[in-house]
């Protein structure tokens, strides 16, 4: 009975397997074929961007050459440009070395022409204290500050005509003598002009009109250091 049930069960358990067996095999099919698409797909997207990358890389030569030309064309112009501008800061430090130069030259010929005159005044000078050194005491020169205060001194009233009297005596310095006694000389005029004045003051002139002349020729002489 058992053998019976295993004939009878084999064909089904056949046909089973046969059935798995080719599900089986559908499904490998099918598997195989998702792997493939899959596989295709792959590799087209992998062609796609490798096209891409090459199209990039292309792309990105091309401009990199662009790029290089530009560059070397800036280059180029930058260094013509500082060539140029160099040449002319050449030419123009060169120019104002030259003009520094002359400048310099002018100066040094001023200094020089500054430094001659005064050498000449000193030589001059030293020639003049040499001819006043040489000279007595009584003959040397007389300062003008000197002649200013002996003149301020003489004008002064009463103390310069006494003053002026005992320096055109008694002064050492022969020049201060003559000067004092030119002033002197001038004293004596001014007081002999005054006297005839008064003279014929006194003489033609009425009362009351000879009391005005007096007293303004009073003045006059006052301010003369006269009286």
């Amino acid at each position: 009975m058992a053998d019976d049930l295993n004939n009878k069960m084999e064909p089904e358990i056949s046909d089973a397997s046969e059935e798995v067996e080719e599900g089986v095999k559908e499904e490998v099919a099918v598997v195989e074929e998702a792997e493939e698409k899959a596989a295709k797909s792959v590799k087209k997207e992998a062609e796609d961007k490798t096209a891409e990358v090459a199209a990039a890389a292309v792309a990105a030569s091309a401009a990199g050459k662009e790029a290089a030309k530009e560059a070397s064309k800036e280059a180029e112009a930058a260094a013509k440009a500082a060539k140029k501008a160099e040449e002319q800061a050449a030419k123009d430090a060169a120019k104002k070395a030259a003009a520094a130069e002359k400048e310099a030259e002018k100066a040094k010929l001023a200094q020089e022409k500054a430094d001659a005159r005064l050498e000449k005044k000193r030589q001059k000078r030293a020639a003049q204290q040499a001819l006043i050194d040489a000279c007595p005491p009584q003959y040397r020169p007389v300062s003008t500050s000197k002649y200013f205060w002996l003149a301020f001194l003489s004008a002064i009233p009463f103390i310069g005509f006494v003053a002026t009297l005992i320096l055109a005596v008694a002064g050492r310095n022969r020049n201060v003598k003559n000067f004092e006694k030119a002033i002197l000389a001038y004293y004596i005029i001014a007081l002999v002009l005054c006297l005839i004045a008064i003279i014929v003051i006194g003489v033609a002139l009425p009362a009351d009109i000879r009391e005005n002349v007096l007293l303004a020729l009073s003045k006059i002489a006052g301010s003369f250091g006269i009286g």
